[in-house]
């Protein structure tokens, strides 16, 4: 189960080093405590020292090198984009100062920061955390708990700074030997580094430095919150791709004959600039304004997600654009839309087969900016659409990278509205929640119709609440509506610094309140609005005429480079077998130089596995789940030597035969797929090219 563990420091004592966790990839830094930093600021107490203060403590006197040194750490430091800027901008804050020991502390508002922790608790911390958990440390102070704490683990190891003035106080008194440990303080920072640093933990444990959370209680609470809502969406993610990593790659082979008479949608990127885009979801709240998304239609381009459009046919309205990314099967149900043959259909790569064949409107795919589907940049020449399990996020993406503005959310409840969770009309129509006895947990009443596409869910998730739309009282919310809604308020903080020439409006006028989004109601939007008039043939027809479908021989040509991508990582998977049995008999011999020799040699093959499988996504993404299954039951720790050695060479074995299968598997559908390729009917040269059914 995933946790955030909260933990604050008391007092201090000394402790020797734990035994270190074998962690792969983890960064080494000085565990001595500053000793760059106090050997630097010694020197300055050499040139002029002053008396002891009334609480023992030293005062650093003024220093002339102090831009430098600043300049200097930001170059260096492993710092989050915006943390560099809030620290250039920022006045510095607080003193630095000596305490009686000779130990540099920081003094703010009265209070000391980042005075030494206890290593004694330090140590229990650690060993009462999750062996998979990483951490955070809250409160950069001069570094002192984050050195003290990568003294006795080896885990990932993060710093949030709640006070850009304070790091650049602590950046500037001398070079710093904290680049190994990344450094942020925006929730931004926290957001956007935490994938690559700890998105493949389960756990999180915040370690406070002493001082700060009595100053930054506010700040505190907001980390913590943060964190708990990054370890959960990394849940439902990981959740995800257990079950459908192998089967989108296979979906996105299986569509990619479609690619011969379907050009991109990414292809039409900025060609819609400052053109009003509606996001329509099938929330509850759609029901009060869903007539005059007819409006909408001729002021901007109307796209219409899988679950919503049923609704918005029900009440006369077409949009231009019809957008879906469901793995799932829902030919039946979009089969019922009345005019999906006069719409584009903006469906992503890795939805079914049946789905992307499911209507006669022009096709217009697109696909997810996921590691698994880089493959697919070199065909699309473009990167792929930012995501967040929602099909709501893949139509805001589009709108963006066409340029358009405003943004305008409908339908995006992002809550149970008065009970509800889909709006009337929708083919989930009366789906519905209630609290549970305890008033802890929403408990689902789902409908027949949701159930037979979604098969088996959770019937009970926690509650969440979130400040409603308009700011009036709080709605009911799920962890999956908070990841949601979460990721658009991250893209509405990314915009708003990088592009604030597009403006981003909920006009849900229900459910929950998505930060960093006016709140207008449809009608306030619209009024004020011209007509434009764009149709769905105008945008089929500009896609064609900017990225043309792709040729048989292009496809060909990529499905080769992937096949070959496949090869080299099933031989490399083959060796590192190979060689892990080699080495397990020679463990077993007690030869240590043997042993030694055995070691090296597995070593530089895995180097060369990690190698081709991270130049190989499809099989990364394709192998991602039997690797797992192996990883959960990896043994358990062994007190002999022989046989933890043993142990692991058969658990190395155990990964590379995992992929070895996978990737074999992964081989035949490439070839399957080049096959069915060339059995197609020749590229057309001439003829009829439009892109709308006759």
């Amino acid at each position: 189960m995933s946790r955030v563990s909260d933990l604050a420091p008391r007092g201090s004592t000394s402790r020797r080093r734990s035994e270190r966790q074998r962690l792969a990839g983890a960064a080494r830094v000085p565990t001595n405590r500053g000793k760059t930093l106090n050997r630097c600021l010694a020197w300055n107490m050499r040139r002029k020292r002053r008396p002891p203060t009334m609480d023992g403590v030293y005062q650093l006197p003024a220093r002339d090198l102090s831009h430098a040194f600043l300049e200097s750490n930001l170059e260096r430091l492993w710092l989050g984009a915006r943390t560099r800027e809030h620290v250039e901008r920022a006045e510095a804050s607080g003193e630095v100062l000596f305490t009686s020991d000779g130990t540099p502390v920081l003094r703010h508002r009265g209070a000391l920061l980042g005075t030494p922790s206890d290593d004694l608790w330090l140590d229990r911390a650690v060993r009462e955390s999750p062996r998979d958990s990483a951490y955070l440390v809250f409160g950069l102070g001069l570094g002192h708990t984050a050195r003290a704490l990568r003294a006795i683990t080896d885990a990932p190891i993060m710093i949030y700074e709640p006070d850009p003035g304070l790091m650049r106080r602590a950046l500037s008194v001398g070079p710093s030997d904290l680049g190994a440990f990344p450094i942020v303080c925006s929730a931004h920072d926290l957001t956007q580094l935490w994938p690559n640093f700890g998105g493949n933990r389960d756990n999180v444990t915040l370690i406070s430095t002493p001082g700060y959370v009595s100053l930054y209680e506010r700040e505190d609470r907001a980390v913590r919150e943060a964190l708990t809502q990054l370890v959960q969406r990394r849940s439902v993610n990981d959740a995800t791709h257990r079950i459908r990593a192998r089967e989108w790659i296979s979906d996105v082979l299986e569509n990619l004959e479609l690619l011969r008479d379907s050009p991109f949608f990414m292809g039409l990127a900025e060609k819609y600039k400052n053109v009003p885009a509606f996001i329509v979801g099938a929330g509850p709240s759609l029901g009060k304004n869903a007539e005059l998304l007819a409006d909408a239609a001729k002021k901007g381009i109307v796209f219409a997600v899988n679950s919503s459009a049923l609704s918005l046919a029900r009440r006369g309205v077409t949009p231009q654009v019809v957008a879906c990314m469901e793995s799932i099967d829902l030919s039946t149900l979009l089969a019922q839309v009345p005019y999906l043959d006069d719409v584009v259909r903006a469906f992503s790569m890795t939805a079914h087969p049946r789905t992307l064949r499911t209507g006669k409107g022009p096709l217009l795919p697109v696909y997810e900016g996921l590691p698994q589907f880089t493959p697919l940049v070199s065909l699309g020449r473009a990167s792929g659409l930012a995501v967040c399990g929602s099909v709501s996020t893949l139509a805001f993406s589009l709108a963006q990278r066409l340029g358009c503005s405003p943004i305008v959310l409908v339908g995006q409840d992002l809550a149970y509205t008065n009970g509800h969770a889909y709006a009337a009309g929708t083919p989930y129509e009366g789906s519905k929640v209630e609290l549970s006895a305890d008033g802890q947990s929403i408990v689902h009443q789902r409908s027949a119709t949701l159930h037979a596409v979604s098969g088996l869910k959770v019937e009970q998730e926690p509650l969440r609440e979130a400040t409603a739309w308009g700011g009036d009282g709080t709605v009911y919310s799920t962890i999956g509506f908070s990841a949601v809604r979460n990721w658009l308020e991250l893209a509405a903080d990314v915009l708003t610094h990088d592009r604030p020439e597009q403006r981003l409006v909920n006009a849900t006028e229900g459910g929950a309140r998505v930060a960093g989004f006016e709140e207008r109601t449809l009608a306030e939007v619209l009024s004020p609005l011209p007509e434009l008039n764009i149709s769905a043939r105008d945008i089929a027809e500009a896609a064609h005429a900017a990225q043309p479908p792709l040729s048989r021989e292009r496809l060909a040509g990529w499905l080769d480079t992937q096949l070959s991508g496949a090869r080299a990582a099933r031989h490399a998977a083959r060796r590192v077998r190979r060689l892990a049995e080699s080495a397990e008999r020679v463990v077993n011999r007690d030869d240590p130089r043997a042993v030694t020799r055995a070691f090296g040699k597995l070593d530089e093959a895995e180097r060369q596995l990690r190698a081709a499988v991270g130049s190989s996504p499809f099989v990364d993404g394709y192998s991602w789940t039997a690797v797992d299954a192996i990883m959960q039951g990896a043994g358990g720790d062994h007190t002999d030597s022989q046989h933890s050695a043993v142990s692991a060479v058969r658990a190395e074995a155990r990964f590379a035969s995992a992929i070895e299968s996978c990737t074999r598997e992964l081989e035949a559908k490439l070839v399957q797929t080049r096959n069915d390729l060339g059995a197609l009917a020749p590229d057309l040269t001439h003829g009829d090219t439009s892109p709308w059914p006759s």
